[in-house]
């Protein structure tokens, strides 16, 4: 049986402490669907269906802010319209969908992916999809 500390390092999840192979699984998995500068801007370089490009940007910038710190991992409502490229009504509707579901975390007028955990599941469920 496995000692109490060990079995509480896995269940309990640090973020500032995540494994560099997940991180480094994680970057694979987006860099066939995206790419973020060094300022942060996220560019969508496979076409993904609607429902999954709003938190595929969210899940880009979250993994970049965690292996770069520069890179701010929040992103205004503007800034995540822009590199979806999508059309307001459709971006709105998108935009709630996400927040309904629990993968944003919004605060004043900034977004974010909620966690590292959400992350790497909406990462696995693309993958698999691919």
């Amino acid at each position: 049986m496995e000692k109490f500390e060990d079995i509480k390092n896995k269940f309990i999840v640090d973020e500032a402490k995540y494994p560099k192979e997940k991180l480094t699984s994680l970057m694979n998995v987006l860099f066939n669907f995206v790419r973020v500068s060094k300022d942060g801007q996220v560019v969508v370089v496979k076409q993904v269906p609607t429902r999954k490009v709003l938190p595929l940007i969210l899940s880009a910038r979250f993994i970049a802010n965690k292996v770069e710190n520069e890179i701010d991992e929040w992103m205004t409502r503007d800034e995540l319209m822009e590199y979806s490229y999508l059309k307001k009504e459709v971006f709105t509707a998108r935009f709630n969908e996400l927040l309904r579901e629990g993968m944003g975390d919004k605060k004043d007028e900034k977004i974010k992916a909620k966690n590292i955990l959400l992350v790497e599941r909406f990462l696995k469920q693309l993958e698999e999809k691919k």
